[in-house]
Order: C-alpha cells, then structure tokens, then sequence
C-alpha cells in the first residue's frame, strides 16, 4: 500500500536562504545525483537578476514589524512511499514512472494553491535522489495579512494532523493512503539517515523495508568519494561566512553605540544653540517687511518667506536655512564672504552664532564616517605570521590563537593589522597596523578612522572562566605578545594591553581592579619613562612598575631565544636555571 507523505519545517531569518539553497542545489547535496535535475514548478525561475529567497519572503510580507525570533517561512515537503512511483520495482532507487509522477505534481500543486494561494512563493520538483519530492515554501500570513504561523497552522500535535488529514484527502484520489494517526514514528535526519545507510540492514526488519534500506545504501556508497571530498569544502566554507557574519555583526553594533553616544554627547549642546533672527538678517540685506504678510520679506529681486530658521525665495523658487545660508543667497556670494559680511554688519558675536549654528545644522545632517576594519587578505596571512613568528620569534600557538580570534590578521599591503577595542564591552573602535615587508620595515601606524581614545589592543591569558586579576600595561601589541611569552609560569589570569606608547587608558576599568593590580611594563628608555609617570599619577594605588632588561619585552624575548639556542649549541657550559618556553 502507498502513502501520501507531507512534512514542514519552520523557517527564521538566517534559515530561510539555507533552505532554499539546498533546494535549488545551490549547495552540493550529498544524496542527489548531480545528472538529474530538479525543475522550479512555481515562482519565478532563477535569472541574475532574481532575488534570493529571504528577500522575496520578505517583500511578501510587507512593512508589518517582524519579531526577531518570528517565523518567516514554512517549508513544506510533499512526496509518496516508492511504490507509487515504481510499483515495479519500488527498491530501485532513483527510478520512477512518467504517468505517477506527473499525476502526483499535478495533485499536489492544486493542494497547495488550494489551501494557501498566493502564501506559496516557490516549489522546487526533486528528481535527483531516491524518491521524487516537493519542497514548497510558504509565506505564514493569516487570514488580516499579519505575519502568524502559530495563527496558520496551531502548535499543537492536533493541528499537524489536521494538516496531515487535509493532504490525505487531495491525494486519495491517486490511490495514496494516509499514515497511520498517532504513529510514534520519527522522521530521520539527513545526518543520522547517512550513518544509518552506511551500516548493514537490521535483520529483524520486513523484507520490504530491508529492500529500500540496500537501494539507498547503494547510493550511499557509490557517493562515498565525492561525499568526503564536499564535505571538507562546505565546512570551509561555512567557517569563513561564520566568520563574515561575526565581523558585520561587530560592524553593526558598533555603528549602533557610536550613534547613540553621538546622541547623548551633543544633545545639551544642539539645545543651547541658536541662530540669528532672519528678519533682522533681510532687514539688514535691504529687504522690506510685507505689510498684508509679516512672514514675507520683498526687494525689487526677491520675495522671501521666513519661518524660523528656514526660507523661501518665491521668484527664484530656492529656499535654505540659516543666516550664512540666507546672506549667501541674496548677496550672490561664497561662504566665506557670508561670514565676513555678517561680521561687519552685526558683530562678531553674531556672526559666531550663525557659524555655531551652521555647524550644528552640518552635524546633524551630515554623514560621519565611521571606522571600517581594514578588509582581511588570507593571500598575505603568511607572509604577516611568518614575520612575527621569524623576525619577532613569536610562537606560532600565540599567533593563530589570536589569529583564529580576529584580533591579528593580513591586509592587503601586508601588514599586520591588530584589533583595537573598547574595555569593558569589547567594541572594535580601530587597528593598528605594523608593516612586515622590506628590510628594516619600520612603519607602523592607526588604520584610517581609528579612535585614539577609545579602544586598545588587548587579549587575555588564564583559565576562560576566571576573573582578570591583573592587567598588564605596554606600549605596543608585538610587546604584548611578547611580554605574555616571557609571563608563561604566571599563574594568575592576566590581561596584556597595548597603549600604543601614549598615556591614555582605559581608566574606569582598571580602577575596578584590586590594589596593585596593573603593572606598567611600558619598556625601558627616556619616553616609556615619561608615559608611565602620567599613567602612575591616573591610577595612585593600583600600580607597579616593570621594566624590561633591553628597550623593549620583544627584545628580552629574543635574546632570551638566542641565550636558548647557544644553550643548546654548547651544553657544555654551565648555564643559569632557566624557565620552560616553547615557540
């Protein structure tokens, strides 16, 4: 006996355009076969110019706010038990006849329309693997048009079969039987499927469904191959838009925070700010009052309506706001001629307030550009390690921790770029860059849009789960990796933090700290000297001070490795008891 089978799965933003890329074989599936083809049966077929499926779910959804854990879509999967589409022979996989299949299409596209009309945004024909399916995606509106899964087809067990029941009858009259209600049975995943298929057939199994277990286990098998090489493919890939979406997601709140503080830090001062009165401006520009309209202002060349800080001219139909803005327009004149004109007409005190004005009004309106992470070059990353790991003597267990971390990576002139944040909420405010090219590369420098002030360089070392207990203070990111090399028998978890050489600190943070809890370790010459006296005089009681033998722990860290080497070389001489380090 034949039955009608129908599945769906609930879709949120993100797993909407996952979907669909395995249904439109996007994305290599590892059970199909790449010389059958699957065909779009409704929506609009794949072109350049088609929109992604998420996009398309959500211009059918409208304007209408969507919560953030709301559902999207609901994938509906249609299909039959093999014997429908092969009564023959229903254990060879793959095969099916003509006149089931178009008959069993036909069936189940009227249900869909039937039942959700134009909810249905696309359904994608299977012919590629072992039995012919559906998968059709619908949009969950209700009956008033609100986004309402919950609405359309309940939560409950009861309202599944309901759903289950309504298929059932839409296919009856293709001789399909519906499941048994109340089944205990579950459906495999695609992962525990694989496995199974892979394993010999269960024995105590009816000789039908041990059948349909060799048919696809065949299939598994000869895909075996390919399968392992696809799935190393895909998982790099998939790490790498991880990673993207990490990046974007930190670009994002950043932005948002940056814009919320812009809001609050210039709010007192926008209020305070005003203009001055454009009537006493076209009093002064030669202009005369309106006697039937006091908003009006006329000459022989203009006729001006003035409401607040804003104005019309209505015979040359242009209009502007502020005095700079006004004087500009009826003297026929630059900016910097507008500034000198109200100076001598009205005063340097007015003129100061149109400019003040003038600023807030550009502040307001005006795009700020905010920093941008310089982008990553994968091509240049070793070339950027092997510099740190063979010119710096870093080891290479550090840089790919703080590698895989985002927070050292390649851009595309080489240089090392090392991600600066904010402490304590670790928003990434700017890079500083080192240049790793050429011999003697010196420069180094902040990528362009960093913010000096409000982010460092930092990472942790200890067990993840502690508390920090203790912040180191240096003057570059190459000292911080350094300085945590030569720390190695340091037992406390410790914070290693790069002031970039100047004397500015997260102070709020490390004034949360315990008592002598940072060590300024800024190096050892004239100017480190000088930076950690103003940090010592910020934070009075919770210093110490440590310097490194040479100009800097980087320094220490290779001369500690050429010690190392000799060591190894002659051993032979008596050597000082040194402390275990591996690179």
């Amino acid at each position: 006996m034949a039955y009608g089978i129908c599945r769906i799965k609930k879709l949120k933003a993100g797993g909407v355009n996952g979907s669909a890329k395995h249904s439109s074989r996007e994305l290599v599936t590892l059970n199909a076969d790449p010389n059958k083809q699957h065909i779009r049966i409704l929506g609009e077929p794949d072109s350049p110019n088609t929109p992604d499926l998420e996009t398309i779910v959500r211009e059918r959804i409208g304007e209408q706010t969507i919560r953030k854990n709301a559902v999207l879509a609901v994938e509906i999967l249609l299909t039959a038990s093999p014997e429908y589409f092969r009564p023959d022979n229903p254990n060879q996989a793959g095969h099916y006849e003509k006149e089931p299949l178009a008959d069993f299409q036909h069936q189940a596209c009227k249900w869909l329309t039937d039942n959700y009309g134009d909810r249905i945004v696309r359904a994608e024909l299977h012919l590629d693997e072992s039995t012919p399916h559906i998968h059709a995606y619908l949009v969950p509106l209700d009956e008033k048009g609100k986004l309402n899964c919950r609405g359309l087809f309940g939560g409950s067990r009861h309202s599944l079969s309901k759903l289950q029941d309504n298929f059932a009858a839409a296919m009856k009259p293709l001789g399909l039987e519906r499941g048994i209600k109340g089944s205990k049975a579950r459906h495999t995943e695609v992962q525990k499927y694989y496995t199974a298929v892979t394993k010999s057939p269960d024995a105590t199994l009816d000789a039908q469904t041990i059948q349909y277990q060799l048919a696809d286990r065949q299939l598994a098998i000869k895909k075996k191959q390919e399968m392992e090489k696809t799935a190393l493919a895909l998982s790099k890939e998939l790490q790498q838009k991880h990673k993207r979406i990490i990046e974007l997601e930190h670009q994002v709140s950043q932005l948002e925070n940056q814009a919320e503080r812009w809001k609050s830090k210039y709010k007192d001062l926008a209020d305070k700010v005003r203009d001055i009165p454009l009537e006493r401006v076209a009093e002064e520009l030669g202009l005369y009052p309106d006697d039937k309209d006091k908003y009006k202002w006329q000459s022989q060349e203009h006729t001006i309506s003035i409401t607040g800080s804003k104005f019309y001219d209505w015979q040359h139909l242009k209009g502007g706001g502020g005095a700079i803005d006004l004087v500009m327009h009826v003297n026929q004149c630059d900016f910097k001629q507008s500034i000198a004109w109200l100076n001598e007409r009205l005063g340097e005190s007015a003129m100061l307030e149109a400019a003040s004005y003038n600023a807030k009004v550009l502040a307001e309106t005006e795009q700020v550009s905010q920093f941008i992470p310089p982008a990553q070059d994968v091509d240049k990353w070793e070339q950027v390690k092997t510099y740190l790991k063979s010119e710096r003597m870093l080891p290479s267990s550090l840089i790919d921790n703080l590698h895989d971390l985002g927070l050292v990576y390649a851009d595309e002139r080489a240089n090392a770029v090392f991600i600066r944040r904010t402490l304590p909420e670790q928003e990434v405010t700017g890079a500083s860059l080192r240049g790793t090219t050429g011999n003697n590369n010196s420069f180094k420098g902040l990528a362009r849009g960093s913010k000096r002030s409000e982010g460092w360089f930092y990472f942790a070392r200890g067990q993840s789960h502690e508390q920090i207990q203790r912040v180191v203070l240096v003057k570059s990111p190459i000292d911080a990796m350094s300085k945590a090399v030569l720390d190695r028998s340091e037992s406390k978890k410790t914070l290693y933090l790069s002031t970039d050489g100047g004397a500015n600190v997260p102070l709020e943070f490390l004034n949360n700290l315990p008592e002598r809890a940072v060590i300024i370790a800024l190096g050892n010459d004239t100017t480190s000297e000088l930076m950690a006296q103003k940090i010592m005089e910020q934070l009075p009681n919770s210093t110490v001070r440590s310097q490194s033998k040479s100009t800097d722990w980087n320094r220490d860290l290779i001369n500690f490795w050429n010690q190392e080497q000799q060591r190894l070389q002659y051993p032979e001489e008596e050597q000082q008891p040194r402390r275990g380090l591996r690179r």
